[in-house]
């Protein structure tokens, strides 16, 4: 089999594992299974794989983990902010939002970001956007 087959069968077998071929195929691809003992391993060997990549179980809060955090809390000091700080503040957010506004909205894009711009959303589009096409690129780019 060469590399192209196998990784479009290894898709299949992996799509077929997270439930996302259309039941028509899966049907035919497990009658093919049934027919081929290596590819019914190399299902397995996903499916073991899928299955061990659960996460451990969360581990329990310490006794009396609460109580520090809120004594600690009332421990901490609180200084006050001065109403000037904070209008300061809160004045240069706004004049920061609308001067970014205001630069951003007068600036064109230049043509060649345009067509960058165009080239990535077709590239975007044409992404299946499923799980198992994300790990076969992956694994690709892994590869030397």
């Amino acid at each position: 089999m060469n590399r192209m087959m196998e990784a479009g069968l290894e898709l299949d077998l992996m799509r077929l594992l997270h439930g996302e071929m259309p039941e028509e195929r899966a049907r035919e691809l497990r009658v093919q299974m049934e027919r081929d003992p290596a590819l019914a391993e190399e299902y397995r060997r996903l499916e073991e794989s899928w299955e061990g990549l659960a996460l451990p179980p969360t581990a329990p809060v310490p006794p009396g983990f609460a109580r520090r955090i809120a004594a600690r809390a009332r421990t901490q000091q609180v200084i006050p902010t001065p109403g000037w700080v904070r209008a300061a503040a809160a004045l240069a957010l706004i004049l920061g939002t609308v001067v970014g506004v205001g630069v951003g909205g007068s600036w064109p894009l230049p043509e060649k970001t345009r067509e960058v711009q165009a080239v990535e959303e077709e590239e975007l589009s044409a992404v299946d956007g499923s799980l198992a096409e994300s790990y076969l690129t992956t694994l690709e780019d892994l590869e030397p």
